[in-house]
């Protein structure tokens, strides 16, 4: 996939202060950005790339809630702004938060997608539910089931040819596991 087949993707806008983001951050999150069907995409126009000093000093104090308790937005990996009638949908993603839970993650050709995608995708399914297909049931549960959903489609599409190998390793230790549960 190229950029122009995306053409109704979001735009990615980097704005940090006193950061430098982990080196080909951003491509990750084009990469990660280019597998999400682009009907899913519709509606939000941008993924902000910040830091926590990027942030105001409101944003920085301010709290939102991560599954049953509420947390400060300066802690947070990432967080969704539903479109309003002055605004429209967006992702941020907290690049030195997401850098700092990764490590040495970032550094390895295929581990270096899953913090990022987990994060991003997390939020895109956010957006999905409110936009989208919205479901009655936990926010955060539907946003962690379209992350999961999204992530697998991209290994699917991007590691292809990694699916032999899983299929092999899955059949090795599938009989183990079983051994482990009845002896425990």
């Amino acid at each position: 996939m190229t950029q122009q087949e995306n053409t109704s993707g979001p735009v990615i806008v980097e704005s940090y202060r006193d950061f430098e983001p982990p080196p080909n951050f951003r491509r990750l999150i084009e990469t990660l950005l280019l597998y999400i069907p682009p009907k899913y995409l519709i509606g939000l126009k941008t993924v902000v790339l910040t830091n926590r000093s990027g942030l105001t000093r409101d944003k920085r104090r301010q709290r939102v809630w991560s599954r049953n308790r509420k947390i400060l937005l300066a802690d947070a990996a990432g967080s969704y702004s539903r479109a309003t009638k002055s605004s429209p949908a967006t992702v941020w993603l907290y690049v030195d938060n997401l850098a700092e839970s990764a490590g040495w993650m970032l550094r390895l050709p295929f581990f270096c997608y899953m913090m990022p995608a987990d994060v991003l995708y997390h939020e895109v399914g956010h957006h999905i539910h409110t936009v989208h297909k919205p479901i009655h049931e936990g926010r955060e549960d539907v946003a962690q089931d379209w992350s999961r959903k999204l992530y697998a489609h991209f290994v699917r599409k991007h590691y292809w040819y990694i699916y032999p190998f899983l299929y092999i390793a899955a059949q090795i230790v599938s009989p183990i596991a079983k051994k482990l549960r009845r002896t425990s």
